[in-house]
């Protein structure tokens, strides 16, 4: 029981706090921000890496927000939104995946 609370409190939170901090970091050019949201989209990156329809890539999605803090410390904001993509289209499928599986 008390595992199960955190897992919840720890693991399923970082995933909006994640994209949050990566978020306001590309906002307000900081790129230790968007850093910081990498390393905490780091534990979910491990959980979606055993779907099997992300087996292997999944992995990957931090050196996206990495390469994003790069652009962000560079001043080339295009590319630090388009590096972020990846990590919040991920979050979104497994939103519709839950959403189904309920649904069904």
């Amino acid at each position: 029981m008390a595992g199960d609370i955190l897992i919840l409190l720890l693991f399923w939170s970082s995933i909006p706090l994640s994209l949050a901090v990566s978020v306001i970091g590309v906002q307000k050019n900081k790129f230790w921000l968007v850093l910081i949201g990498a390393v905490m989209f780091f534990p979910i990156s491990y959980y979606f890496n055993s779907s099997p329809t992300l087996y292997g890539y999944a992995i990957l999605l931090p050196l996206f927000q990495i390469g994003s803090a790069a652009a962000v410390r560079e001043g080339n904001k295009l590319w630090a939104w388009l590096l972020l993509l990846p990590a919040f289209f991920t979050v979104i499928w497994l939103l519709v995946v839950i959403v189904l599986y309920q649904i069904s």
